[in-house]
């Protein structure tokens, strides 16, 4: 996998498409280190009219579906159309659910597409600060082990997983027309089963970077410890003077890491955090039309909200893996390195 994802040392250039997205005026290490809790604060204000846009068209339209469902399904009665009706308003109201959660796994695939666009451009860079300041093991894991890692969860994310998550909001919608029991208890399952597997994915990524970076600090703490020792026994005076001189150095490049870390996690919220808020905004969404839609004897709805709350849950927990693993990985290369100086 290494073999596959690894970047490519002598690589002079970035992409095109990739450079053009670290030059279009993102967030810079600059802007992040000068930002203030104020302008975090208008930041996040300015992203929750954005974030809670579609949710609330979402809420608005299938509510009033919801009504004028009520109201054909009381004009009917119990004449023999009424069930006809009935399946009509569930097929209407499971679009309109089905194209708001199609919009929703789009946006999580561009978020996973770009934060690896974005990682492309700062792990080089990143990799080789962890150089100057002697992690050499640390920096080849995290620009070889770690790269491929989040290249392959991307594509994993954008080819398997969200297309899975498209299939169960189609069989969703498919279990609730046809009012089957076992469709249903076969989705929950799906779910379930789905949520376990990104709960062990989280599990196996932590493990195998957490080791793979232990292992890698102990060898660089010990490397840059016999280069100390070496020089200073080189020379009595001088080589005392040199291996403080080192230290020095190696504070230094650790200060400039950490600022680098921080504009990494910066960027990488800017990007994650509005789509998981939306996330959450579409499961509170469909948990309260779920209610509306149980309390106007409309079960099917309620079912397919139910379902689909629960899809919600499980784009937001896609994302949340991506993020923690990248956001896991920069911070043990981070504080890997502190025992060394």
């Amino acid at each position: 996998m290494m073999a596959v994802f690894a970047l490519p040392a002598d690589a002079e250039e970035l992409p095109q498409e990739i450079q053009s997205i670290l030059d279009s005026g993102g967030i810079t290490l600059q802007d992040t280190l000068s930002t203030t809790f104020s302008d975090l604060l208008d930041k996040l204000i300015g992203w929750i009219p954005d974030a809670l846009h579609q949710p609330w068209e979402m809420t608005r339209r299938a509510n009033l579906f919801l009504l004028i469902s009520c109201g054909i399904s009381l004009l009917a009665g119990h004449s023999s159309w009424k069930k006809c009706l009935d399946a009509v308003c569930v097929l209407g109201f499971g679009t309109l659910c089905l194209s708001s959660m199609m919009e929703l796994v789009d946006q999580v695939a561009i978020t996973a597409k770009t934060c690896q666009a974005y990682l492309t451009g700062f792990v080089p860079v990143y990799s080789g600060v962890a150089l100057l300041a002697g992690q050499t093991a640390g920096a080849t894991v995290y620009s070889n082990l770690f790269y491929a890692m989040s290249a392959f969860l991307s594509i994993a994310i954008e080819k398997i997983l969200l297309p899975i998550l498209q299939i169960y909001f189609c069989f969703s919608v498919s279990a609730a027309i046809w009012n089957d029991s076992g469709l249903g208890e076969a989705a929950n399952l799906f779910a379930r089963c789905f949520s376990g597997l990104l709960k062990c994915c989280g599990a196996v990524f932590s493990l195998i970077l957490g080791l793979q970076n232990v292992l890698a600090g102990c060898s660089d703490h010990a490397a840059l410890r016999l280069g100390k020792n070496a020089v200073s026994a080189a020379v009595p005076i001088v080589g005392n003077v040199a291996a403080a001189a080192m230290s020095s150095v190696a504070a230094a490049v650790h200060l400039l890491k950490g600022s680098l870390a921080l504009a990494a996690v910066a960027a990488l919220a800017a990007a994650f955090v509005p789509v998981l808020l939306q996330c959450s905004l579409y499961w509170l969404a469909f948990s309260s039309t779920g209610i509306v839609a149980a309390a106007g004897g409309q079960k099917q709805c309620s079912q397919i909200c139910k379902l689909f709350g629960e899809g919600a849950r499980l784009c937001g927990a896609v994302l949340m893996l991506y993020f923690f693993m990248v956001i896991l990985s920069t911070m043990l290369l981070l504080l890997g390195g502190n025992g060394g100086t």
